[in-house]
């Protein structure tokens, strides 16, 4: 019933986006809420293999539980990943990218285009390569840690093998995560730079992916075992999400206020342009849900000892950093008024995504059906 449900979510937000892409008579703006879903949903599921990599090199005994479903949501979003990318770049990259006319200039003598580097043929290649790297380093991490389930005891040769593959997936983690920070989310606005930028954006992913991981688990604890986590790996899971809050607003604090005290016009407008306005009440919203609530719920145990209130503030958490993305897109093309997300098309985006990433994990285990899900947990309360 799931899998129908979920079918049908996917194809109702593909047909109303083509829809809406054939009859409008402004397209950007879709284009523009299609890569925010786009970027919020890769970055959510590219984070699960860097959860399971970070855990293995800080040989974490309770993150382990969770490291191969967080493999799994990783490597069964690749189809979805290419797939998006490849519509982007057939149809929304002329609408979203100012540098991808071969005429733009912005400013540069002769009519020359700005950088080798900014074209579309330049786009699709270094994101099909970052994510080839990346996706490609992951499966062979994912491959080996099967052989690794069914190796008793592990051998001390796979174990040093797959720390230094955890290294390698983290690298390349870097890699596909900057490309899709320079180019969804830096170099959409003409002139605007920021070298602290792609690590802000990379945080919000292992902030927000965190989150989904720790939602999506309860699932196959409720559905396929009926268990529950362990109480001190709910702590734990707590304690990581209220790191990763205080690491964000850190990387948000830095960005913004570099950009602050410049004080050059061309960097701080778009800036300015998200928290005056028809934004205001939205970026409001991004920072109670991204820090503020998630930071005072979760300095408390009872809290993080909580299924339920730990899974609400996970899903808090996810909607501050899905706001976050849409703040960083969505002002550069639009100045507000009513807000994209509450559109069907913008709504029948969001659920596509969602259903897309589901769907593909509910895929990948049947093609993997003997994979581990999550282990060790007990039902005493």
């Amino acid at each position: 019933m799931l899998f129908w449900i979920l079918l049908i979510l996917l194809l109702n937000g593909m047909i109303s986006f083509a829809y809406s892409v054939i009859n409008a008579a402004e397209t950007t703006t879709l284009w523009a809420m299609l890569s925010v879903t786009y970027v919020f949903f890769l970055g959510l599921t590219q984070t699960g293999i860097l959860f399971a990599a970070i855990m293995r090199m800080s040989k974490s005994s309770w993150g382990r539980h969770f490291s191969r479903l967080g493999e799994v949501l990783t490597l069964s979003f690749f189809p979805v990943a290419i797939i998006t990318l490849l519509i982007i770049y057939f149809g929304g990259v002329d609408h979203l990218f100012y540098w991808a006319s071969p005429a733009s200039t912005h400013g540069n003598e002769g009519g020359h285009h700005l950088s080798p580097w900014l074209g579309k043929g330049p786009f699709l290649f270094r994101n099909l390569v970052a994510m080839a790297l990346f996706y490609g380093m992951s499966f062979i991490y994912f491959r080996a840690g099967r052989i690794e389930e069914n190796e008793t005891p592990v051998s001390d040769a796979l174990d040093k093998k797959l720390n230094v593959m955890s290294g390698f997936v983290m690298v390349f983690y870097v890699i596909a995560n900057t490309e899709i920070a320079w180019d969804f989310g830096m170099m959409i606005i003409p002139h605007w730079e920021s070298t602290i930028f792609p690590a802000y954006w990379w945080v919000g992913n292992i902030f927000a992916g965190s989150a989904f991981l720790y939602l999506i688990s309860l699932y196959f604890m409720y559905k396929e075992q009926g268990k529950v986590v362990d109480k001190e790996h709910l702590d734990q899971f707590g304690k990581l999400l209220l790191s990763f809050a205080l690491l964000w607003v850190y990387m948000f604090w830095s960005q913004h206020i570099v950009v602050w005290y410049s004080d050059l016009p061309y960097l701080t407008e778009p800036l300015f342009k998200i928290m005056k306005g028809n934004y205001t009440s939205i970026f409001v919203i991004m920072i109670l849900a991204s820090f503020i609530i998630p930071f005072f719920a979760l300095i408390y145990r009872s809290i993080k000892l909580s299924v339920s209130a730990l899974a609400t503030v996970a899903l808090i958490i996810c909607l501050g950093v899905w706001i976050n993305r849409y703040l960083m897109i969505i002002p550069v093309f639009t100045d507000g008024g009513a807000p994209l997300f509450a559109t069907w098309t913008g709504i029948s985006l969001i659920l596509a995504g969602l259903s897309s990433t589901l769907l593909s994990i509910i895929l990948f285990f049947r093609l993997y059906p003997n994979i581990k899900r999550v282990t060790s947990f007990r039902s005493d309360y």
